[in-house]
């Protein structure tokens, strides 16, 4: 039995076949996310490129697959705050603003100053930013009022691309919540909060728990794709979460970092427990694709992003104007050589904000420490160490708050789970074992496992999750070194930390 998985996402959107007996994937298309920018300030998603690009990623793992008629259930991880207003004819009426452009932020401040900063949070679990659904909804009001007037539904991503697979309209807990207007005790849209920004409630489709069926593929989709017209169609997920879920992130204390340009610290919950604490530090809580569970985020803006620019300046560019894989591998390597405390340099990366735990988006990145001694590889391990050092701040955050246990095993997937020394430093930083699954197209294959819920293939998001088969990698933290990066930790980074942020 074979279950399907989209991802759509902000470069490219992959679609896996599962292999429920197997547990492994059998086949994986790719079509490339087209982004439209009307002005340069601007990024857009068009219906039918959204929609053009879905068919076609799942159009080319059908064709490699050996027997689709195997396949039994499809579902969908998407981006999560980008939406489509549609009419009640089922027209799109207007392109989907993109989840990180920042037109919204007038609409975004009108929201949190008639909302009450502290109120959103405490309803929706969600720090009040530009990005999220509700502003770019007031933005369509504000600017191009005849769209608004026209409205009947308004669909994130994954609930489109639901729509056009099923008929059916739905979302799940998790997009839902990227609006900024879900209540996450009620699981349920906000009314107060709907009637405070103007909005009728009728325009958002009904919630229901990640891997919810809610119909079938249509004749048409199945002309179209290969795929079996009984095919089960179920809710997805906002997709961080369902790469949590393909690598077996499922219980409460579990804790996850997913490395791309930026970091995602994730922990999981049994109870939605907002804070003052939460709030100050910027992190983000509400519903899991796991029933009964929530998540607790934080993020740093530039992570990898950090590491590929102090790559590109340092060793220079690769040939397409970025950084090549050569200088990659020797900035680590070289990196390697130097001894842990980088010979006294420090790099704060708050490059683009101080992310979380502290939630200063004024913040600026930090270089500490240089002597004329200190040289290339030096730089690289200290921006190393710098985000390790702030990975460790937000673990012991979590920790305190009770939300992960005492040195919690952390579980890290991502673009950088190949640098051995990254993930060895941030085990010694941390002084926590760290888990690597080796996996591809984790986000994808969450939502195959969360499409073998709808169709009761699975009984829980353990049991689905555990359906995986990969291997893992486990970092432990050496004593000697833990032993020195708490010293650095306690008696160089802390005080930077509090002098800069």
């Amino acid at each position: 039995m074979y279950l399907v998985g989209i991802d759509v996402g902000t470069t490219n959107t992959k679609t896996v076949i599962f292999d429920v007996e197997t547990g492994r994937i059998r086949a994986v298309g790719s079509s490339r996310t087209i982004v439209r920018h009307p002005v340069p300030e601007w990024s857009e998603f068009d219906a039918e490129d959204v929609w053009g690009t879905v068919l076609q990623s799942i159009q080319a793992a059908v064709q490699q697959c050996d027997r689709p008629e195997r396949i039994h259930a499809i579902s969908v991880a998407s981006m999560g705050e980008s939406a489509f207003p549609v009419d009640a004819g089922g027209n799109v009426l207007h392109t989907a603003i993109a989840w990180y452009d920042q037109r919204t932020v007038a609409e975004a401040q009108w929201w949190e100053n008639i909302a009450g900063r502290e109120r959103i949070f405490t309803i929706t679990g969600h720090i009040p930013r530009p990005t999220y659904g509700v502003n770019k909804l007031l933005w369509l009001r504000n600017h191009v009022p005849q769209v608004v007037e026209r409205i009947h539904h308004w669909l994130s991503i994954e609930d489109f691309v639901l729509w056009k697979l099923s008929g059916s309209f739905a979302t799940d807990y998790s997009i839902a919540s990227r609006t900024m207007l879900f209540d996450q005790r009620t699981l349920t849209w906000s009314e107060p909060l709907l009637e405070q920004a103007g909005l009728p409630a009728a325009w958002f489709p009904p919630a229901f728990p990640s891997g919810t069926a809610i119909g079938t593929v249509s004749k048409e989709v199945a002309e179209q794709t290969g795929l079996p017209q009984q095919t089960i169609v179920s809710t997805g997920g906002h997709d961080h979460l369902c790469g949590a879920l393909a690598v077996g992130v499922t219980q409460a204390g579990h804790l996850l970092e997913s490395i791309g340009t930026a970091s995602v610290i994730m922990a999981v919950s049994d109870a939605f427990r907002p804070s003052p604490e939460l709030l100050a530090a910027g992190c983000n809580s509400y519903a899991y694709v796991v029933q009964h569970t929530y998540v607790t985020l934080g993020a740093l803006n530039s992570a990898g992003g950090a590491l590929e620019w102090i790559v590109t300046l340092l060793y220079g560019q690769g040939k397409q104007g970025t950084v090549s894989q050569e200088n990659y591998t020797q900035a680590l390597r070289e990196a390697a050589e130097v001894p842990p405390g980088a010979r006294g340099a420090i790099i704060l990366p708050s490059f683009l904000g101080s992310g979380t735990p502290y939630g200063k988006s004024s913040a600026r990145g930090a270089i500490l420490g240089l002597t004329p001694s200190h040289n290339r590889p030096e730089l690289v391990r200290a921006l190393i160490e710098g985000l390790a050092f702030w990975l460790r701040d937000n673990t012991e955050m979590l920790c305190n708050l009770g939300i992960a246990p005492p040195h919690p095993e952390i579980t890290v997937i991502g673009g950088t789970t190949q640098a051995t020394l990254l993930l060895q430093i941030k085990a010694e930083i941390t002084g926590c074992p760290l888990k690597v699954p080796q996996i591809t197209e984790a986000a994808a294959t969450g939502a195959a496992l969360l499409a073998g819920m709808g169709a009761n293939i699975f009984r829980s998001g353990e049991e689905a999750a555990s359906s995986v088969r990969h291997t893992v990698q486990i970092y432990e933290p050496g004593a000697e070194a833990v032993e020195i990066y708490n010293t650095i930790y306690e008696q160089t980074y802390l005080p930077a930390r509090r002098l800069f942020i």
